[in-house]
């Protein structure tokens, strides 16, 4: 018994680790809200809500710019691709779909919310 758990647990670590290094290496950050948070707080920062404008509209992070996903691969940003940029969505999942598009646009430095708004609204 005490070598399976040994065994999940380094199991455990190792996926870890390599969840962390792969995402610093892509570019891409995964960040919680309570990160983001303290970061608006204390810093000027670029916040992407990737959402549809209804969903814009319906509420969303004060300084929030909306470029949803349906149509960011047309709009041009007015960020520089060295600058960070914060990406968030309702969830999670187009917030990833938008970090990877910016990635491929050669922005180099980008923090998609875990969670998005759903994750914001329960903090």
């Amino acid at each position: 018994m005490k070598k399976i758990v040994i065994f999940l647990s380094i199991l455990v670590l190792g996926t870890i680790g390599i969840v962390l290094f792969t995402s610093n290496e892509s570019g891409i950050t995964q960040i919680d809200v309570e990160t983001l948070q303290n970061r608006l707080e204390n810093e000027e920062i670029s916040l992407l809500d990737v959402r549809e404008a209804a969903e814009y509209k319906g509420g969303h992070i004060e300084g929030a710019v909306n470029a949803p996903l349906s149509s960011l691969d047309e709009i041009e940003l007015p960020y520089s691709k060295d600058e960070p940029i914060y990406v968030i969505c309702r969830s999670g999942n187009r917030s990833a779909q938008a970090a990877q598009l910016l990635k491929q646009r050669g922005y180099t430095e980008i923090y998609d919310v875990s969670g998005g708004m759903i994750a914001w609204e329960q903090n």
